[in-house]
């Protein structure tokens, strides 16, 4: 259109022109001062130490893992709660896959051929030997290692055999000690002298006199009371053979031993030589059978050669010598107050019945026993003493008289307190029955 003034069109404000942005070292420096992507330079540091931490995490993760199956599978305790101890026995000449085969039924191991590669692996094949081991359900495999291989089995034990006890009473004790495997193999040995009588003269001496035959066991009196220290490996014979040695040494110190007894004399001041009576008419089997009566009857050491006095009176005035543990030998009895029964039973240990002493020991007596049997208290002799009894239980005191008057007098006033403590006794006994 003419003569129309145009409007100018608005121009466009151009951007200025775009570029990447260059890092140099200047650019560096001014983000590390403005602290622009501050966090950068740190990532590349942690990053890899992170990896490699979850990776260790990882592989301890699996080979916890895989350890506690192992160990659950392998080797560890067959029964963690059960501590009860068993006897475990290597015999000799046993190989490593033997023993394990053995543990396994034993129930003291779960695998026998982690058994076998672990002893292999530890160097000890040669370190276990044969033997008896106490183990127990709760040990490892690692653990039944150490033990088998400690030789701990060749350590020794002490074993402490109480003056008065029997036979029967040393094999519980060994049994329950855990020196013996077999209380019955014990007691078979005791029933014959023949394979250990070469090893003790006095009993080969009461073998050779044909003394021992019809005994309940023939050993009886022949173990003797003390305290020893014996292999853990020992067998039962082997034990038997310890105490039958040493009933030699105390023989020879009391029996053939001619030391004399001195004692101050009261008017003059001076020593003189002690009067003694000796026993000279018993033989020593004999001697020990009288002093095994003595252990049993007499509470206190000092009654012993009292005792012993009495029951010489009776034997030399042709009297039954009418001892209680005579009578409760073979019964199994054990009381204060007999009844008419109990000592009325006929067999060759009860002297209520039979003459003279029993046909053997009844029980292992101490060396003061036997010295006692010897050596009879000399003054109760020539005063002519022929009876004893038992005052109150607990106290170990006899009451003794010389004429059976004295002597039922005592038993009289005594007997209420032998029955009440044999009520008392009995109490006990049930309770400890029935609370096992």
């Amino acid at each position: 259109m003419a003569g129309k003034k145009k409007t100018p069109r608005p121009q466009r404000q151009r951007r200025p022109f775009s570029r990447p942005m260059r890092y140099d070292a200047r650019t560096v420096r001014e983000e590390r001062e403005y602290g622009v992507y501050w966090y950068s330079w740190l990532w590349q540091i942690l990053r890899p130490v992170l990896v490699f931490l979850c990776a260790v995490l990882i592989v301890i993760g699996l080979v916890t893992t895989g350890w506690n199956k192992v160990y659950e599978t392998f080797l560890m305790p067959v029964d963690p709660d059960n501590t009860e101890t068993v006897r475990f026995t290597i015999e000799s000449g046993d190989s490593i896959s033997t023993i394990g085969e053995n543990l396994e039924e034993a129930n003291l191991l779960r695998n026998r051929t982690v058994f076998r590669y672990l002893v292999q692996f530890l160097g000890v094949t040669d370190q276990i030997s044969y033997g008896t081991y106490e183990l127990s359900p709760s040990m490892d495999v690692n653990a039944i290692i150490e033990a088998l291989s400690s030789g701990s089995q060749n350590a020794e034990r002490t074993i402490t055999i109480i003056p008065g006890w029997t036979v029967e009473d040393i094999a519980d004790y060994l049994y329950a000690e855990g020196a013996i495997e077999s209380r019955e193999e014990f007691l078979n040995l005791c029933r014959d002298a023949t394979a250990f009588a070469d090893m003790s003269y006095p009993l080969k001496l009461a073998q050779d006199l044909g003394t021992l035959s019809g005994r309940k066991y023939q050993l009886e009196g022949y173990l003797a009371p003390d305290t020893y220290r014996v292999f853990r490996t020992a067998s039962a014979q082997d034990i038997i053979n310890t105490l039958v040695e040493q009933t030699n040494t105390v023989i020879d110190d009391v029996y053939y031993s001619d030391t004399i007894q001195y004692e101050v004399d009261p008017e003059t001041g001076e020593y003189r030589e002690v009067e003694r009576y000796r026993n000279d008419s018993l033989t020593l089997d004999e001697i020990i059978i009288l002093a095994s009566m003595i252990e049993k009857e007499a509470g206190n050491t000092e009654d012993y050669a009292r005792v012993s006095a009495v029951f010489t009176n009776r034997l030399n005035a042709g009297m039954r010598l009418e001892s209680d543990p005579t009578a409760t030998y073979l019964l199994g009895v054990d009381k204060l107050a007999l009844s008419a029964e109990e000592t009325s039973a006929v067999n060759n240990y009860n002297t209520y019945v039979i003459d003279g002493l029993p046909i053997g020991p009844i029980c292992n007596p101490s060396a003061a026993a036997m010295e006692a049997a010897l050596y009879p208290d000399v003054e109760y002799i020539n005063e002519g003493y022929l009876y004893f009894c038992a005052k109150e239980p607990t106290s170990g005191e006899l009451a003794f008289a010389k004429t059976l008057e004295e002597h039922e007098a005592n038993v009289a006033q005594y007997r209420p307190l032998w029955e009440a403590y044999d009520r008392q006794m009995a109490e006990q006994n049930t309770n400890t029955d029935s609370a096992e």
